[in-house]
């Protein structure tokens, strides 16, 4: 999945890293090697396919994870490669280098160059703030599998803060689900036509900042993000399809976590702001709650989890923005047995609309190096206006065995 052009910036820092690794190699310590290989089933039980492939597949992947502090106190070097097949071939089988870097650590401050991840935010059901990398919809409808990103970050050390400063030199299209599949989009994309807001193209150098810390009960996160946007803007052509494009943006963003005894209460705010030539318009989004939390229920081990949160867009129009007036209820329990079972489930209902869907995540370790895992969603009474109507007959299973080594 990785696109690199000759003479675009993630090239040459990739060239740079692998050659400074390379250099490094004859003065490496013990490298610590980590494995996870996963066979996952997914099940489509209400699409309207006669293709046995299409409501059923099967997908096994492997993540390598390499480290090495080439015997220094300061110098850490990770590799994170990831790859996929599936039973459907094509388009769902993809790989990418999830990390690829060198950290350096002082006293006050550190830094770190190459392809990297970084997690932005607080709230359960959705994060406004993450901004960095770009997601990988090809691994996960929820969005949480992120695609390595390149980049340069200097981080100083505060007693109870740190600024971040990044340079992100090469951007990364997203991946689009083939047209054929449970959960893609609506209508068919070009995505060898791709268009750009920057000049430049996917070569942009985008820049971002956060500095983060903690008072008291309070931990926080101030953002500044300029480049190239992660989300697209579809522009409809006279053939019938649309052509991708990453318009420029300025996003300025804030996460706040107030932790009181048994409540944690959470914000996630973001105002956009978009280059004349888009197709959207500014806009301010947010989502706001609280999770309380039930320590040993009924003298057990047993932990329960209580959650409520709440999204808001100022676009407020349901019929192109998924949760621009909804809200989450959920669940999260947590048994604290040796096998660190432990699931999460909630509803999204459409505060206008009534549109819903019901979501379960579950994971339970098996023998001493394994994990199984159960991930399933449900879409409820879809209104046809709604942004998620095309998703009605979509309700999936995803059941997974991870193997650790």
């Amino acid at each position: 999945m990785i696109a690199l052009g000759r003479g675009c910036w993630c090239s040459r820092l990739i060239a740079g890293i692998l050659g400074a690794l390379a250099v490094a190699s004859s003065s490496w310590g013990d490298v610590d090697r980590q494995f996870e290989l996963s066979l996952s089933g997914q099940f489509f039980p209400n699409i309207k396919s006669s293709s046995a492939d299409v409501r059923q597949q099967f997908l096994t992947g492997l993540e390598a994870e390499f480290t090495s502090d080439f015997d220094s106190d300061h110098l850490i070097g990770t590799f994170l490669p990831y790859g996929r097949i599936a039973s459907t071939g094509g388009e769902m089988n993809h790989a990418d280098i999830r990390e690829l870097n060198l950290l350096y650590t002082a006293d006050h401050w550190e830094a770190i160059a190459g392809i990297s991840r970084v997690f932005w935010g607080v709230t359960e059901s959705g994060h406004l703030v993450d901004i960095i990398n770009q997601t990988d919809r090809l691994e996960g409808f929820d969005g949480e599998d992120k695609l390595g990103q390149p980049m340069v970050r200097t981080s100083h050390l505060f007693d109870q803060d740190v600024l971040d400063l990044y340079v992100l030199p090469g951007f990364r299209e997203r991946a689009f689900l083939p047209s054929d599949q449970p959960l893609a989009l609506p209508f068919p994309i070009e995505e060898d036509k791709t268009l750009y807001g920057a000049r430049n193209g996917q070569q942009h150098v985008d820049l971002a900042a956060r500095f983060s810390g903690y008072r008291g009960m309070v931990d926080y996160g101030l953002s500044w993000f300029s480049g190239t946007s992660r989300d697209p803007e579809f522009i409809a052509q006279s053939n019938g399809t649309f052509r991708p494009r990453y318009p420029l943006i300025n996003q300025w963003g804030l996460d706040v976590q107030l932790t009181l005894d048994s409540w944690l209460w959470k914000l996630e705010a973001i105002h956009r702001a978009f280059e004349t030539e888009a197709l959207t318009s500014d806009f301010s989004a947010g989502i706001g709650g609280a999770e309380y939390t039930i320590y040993e229920l009924a003298d057990s081990l047993f932990d329960l989890g209580l959650l409520a949160e709440w999204h808001v867009d100022s676009r407020d129009d349901r019929t192109t923005v998924p949760l621009q007036n909804d809200l989450f209820v959920g669940m999260r329990a947590s048994f604290n047995d040796t096998q660190s079972s432990e699931f999460l489930a909630g509803v999204f209902s459409d505060l206008d609309d009534r549109s819903g869907s019901f979501r379960l995540e579950a994971s339970r370790r098996v023998l001493d190096d394994a994990r199984i895992t159960l991930e399933a969603q449900t879409f409820l009474d879809v209104n046809p206006d709604n942004a998620i109507s095309y998703l009605q007959d979509s309700n999936f299973i995803v059941l997974s065995l991870q193997l650790f080594f």
